[in-house]
């Protein structure tokens, strides 16, 4: 049976349409479609029901979907296991960081790193969820977790630093908007649709409603800058843009732990522990 099919079954099991399950597998519905149809006849017998409002499995489906997870744990066991046999400085490390520690706090002191361990390579993804270490999406995450909060069991690693956020909007915007008036137009800017802004109430502005939603702290960060409103930035961000200004009245408070992760089958690899103490200087040493 082809390993790739029932890789796409699981991504069809998962998501709520075929357009949806296609996407996120990287090809076109009807090609999907098709390996679906394949995978039934190779099983011989009806693993989904296709409905007007999506596809729902089987009983059938629901065990095989059961048994290709216990066979891809398996298999990512094995690999783990192979990775954290590997020493030496030298082989791919694959990182996970979200967007503004990559490009404020990280990218510009990397090529120390190369620079030290001229035979690692590097494969860096952005992204603010909690990386499947265990299935090798990556090897190694910084991750922001509520202050004296901790990650998931299965991985390891440690708190490194605490990142501390501000208020902050454009000059043009604080100059057009009295802040001390609730109907002075200002607003601030959201972070996810229809969630709760509750942080809004620990400002000193907690009479300005938020409007919209800008769910990445580069969105946030650039959104403030075309003056669209105000914005709750990591001061990383904010301090480091000359065309933003914190607000009046507000100074920095602590928002999130930062750890540095891993899976506990990789904590032994050599070129990972290295990679880990170092990540864990420069987090300190910058403006977090």
């Amino acid at each position: 049976m082809n390993w790739d099919d029932l890789g796409l079954f699981q991504a069809f099991a998962g998501a709520s349409t075929l357009r949806a399950a296609a996407a996120k597998a990287g090809i076109s519905h009807s090609t999907l479609s098709r390996r679906m149809d394949v995978l039934e006849a190779r099983v011989g017998t009806r693993l989904f029901v296709r409905g007007p409002r999506g596809v729902a499995l089987t009983e059938e489906g629901t065990a095989l979907l059961e048994t290709v997870g216990r066979a891809s744990d398996v298999l990512d066991e094995g690999l783990r296991t192979i990775a954290g046999a590997q020493t030496g400085m030298r082989g791919l490390i694959r990182l996970t960081v979200p967007d503004f520690v990559a490009f404020y706090g990280l990218l510009h002191r990397l090529p120390e790193f190369e620079a030290a361990y001229p035979e690692i390579t590097f494969e860096v993804s952005v992204s603010y969820g909690t990386a499947d270490l265990s299935r090798r999406e990556a090897d190694i995450a910084i991750r922001f977790v509520g202050i004296g909060q901790s990650p998931d069991d299965v991985l390891v690693g440690r708190k490194i630093a605490q990142s501390h956020a501000c208020g902050y909007a454009s000059r043009d915007y604080l100059s057009a908007h009295d802040l001390s008036d609730p109907d002075c137009g200002a607003v601030w800017l959201g972070w996810a649709p229809d969630e709760a802004q509750d942080w809004i109430a620990d400002t000193p502005y907690p009479h300005l409603p938020a409007r919209g939603a800008f769910n990445h702290a580069e969105l946030q960060h650039h959104a403030a800058r075309a003056g669209l409103g105000l914005s709750y930035l990591p001061i990383i961000i904010g301090d480091a843009d000359p065309a933003l200004v914190r607000l009046p009245a507000m100074e920095p408070k602590p928002a999130r732990d930062i750890w540095v992760l891993s899976h506990a089958d990789l904590r032994h690899t050599e070129r990972l522990r290295a990679f880990r103490l170092w990540l864990g200087d420069v987090i300190r040493s910058e403006n977090f």
